[in-house]
């Protein structure tokens, strides 16, 4: 399971923009999708994964997660990176799961260059968007992000690790154990989270608010379905990420220790993530 990005929804491209800027991770203006209705920017990794901050520059209808851009909802859904998307869309099938797709997308960078590549989504209406989508692309990946100069040749590597915000711990583990063969995860509680699973050897860990909670994680929960909460890159020494970026002080994690960054826009939606 390779993350290839993680789409973080917001109604105003240039704001949220300015906010990542600030904390030091500028993004780079990608362009406009082939539906002609949001467009995005982004802050790309070495290894090649990356946020997209994407919003609507104009109205209209289109099914890049309207509701999660237009509550300012931050993290909307995540995207895997697969060598086929067809031979994806035939495994799910064949352990039981919706799939809709092949889809075709592209987007336009301000240079010309056209972008393009095939998606599937999996899962039924309640549980899309807490599987990932599937991309795989018909140009160049490179063409389609570099890693950003503002986190360039630093401490911060890629994603690494979704959080996945759910009502019901055992049964989000379950679809997850029986798609894609998750090992058990590690439990502990975590501040602001409730308790948390991080799943070994997977980009993903489970967050579901204690009972009668109605803290950030809770009140998400009453307004979207299950889905990604929270992002968090990936850093080698956490030590050498918090002088140069302005994160908090770290907390446990099941796997490791986390600080996020400090943004009351952003609150515990993006941090970084120190694995043991």
């Amino acid at each position: 399971m390779q993350i290839d990005h993680v789409p973080f929804a917001y109604s105003d491209l240039e704001a949220i923009s300015d906010e990542f800027t600030r904390l030091g991770l500028t993004p780079e203006y990608g362009g406009v999708h082939g539906n002609e209705v949001t467009h995005m920017s982004v802050l790309g990794f070495g290894d090649r994964s990356y946020v997209e901050l994407i919003a609507e520059r104009t109205e209209g209808d289109h099914d890049f997660w309207p509701a999660h851009i237009r509550a300012d909802a931050g993290p909307a859904a995540w995207c895997v990176r697969v060598p086929d998307v067809v031979e994806t869309c035939k495994r799910m099938l064949e352990r039981g799961v919706p799939v809709r797709g092949p889809l075709s997308d592209s987007r336009e960078r301000d240079d010309g260059t056209l972008l393009e590549w095939d998606r599937a989504e999996f899962g039924t209406e309640e549980d899309r968007l807490l599987l990932p989508f599937a991309i795989a692309d018909r140009t160049p990946l490179s063409a389609r992000v570099e890693p950003s100069a503002s986190v360039a040749d630093g401490p911060l590597t890629g994603i690494a690790q979704v959080v996945l915000g759910v009502h019901d711990l055992e049964a989000a583990i379950d679809l997850f154990r029986d798609c894609y063969r998750i090992p058990t995860p590690i439990r502990g509680t975590v501040p602001d989270f409730g308790t948390v699973a991080a799943v070994p050897g997977f980009p993903i860990a489970f967050a579901t608010p204690a009972s009668g909670s109605d803290g950030w994680l809770a009140g998400r929960l009453e307004t979207f379905p299950d889905g990604p909460c929270s992002c968090l890159l990936a850093t080698d020494d956490l030590g050498a990420a918090r002088e140069r970026y302005p994160l908090e002080d770290a907390i446990e994690w099941p796997d490791g220790r986390v600080a996020f960054f400090e943004s009351e826009l952003l609150g515990k939606r993006l941090g970084v993530l120190e694995q043991a």
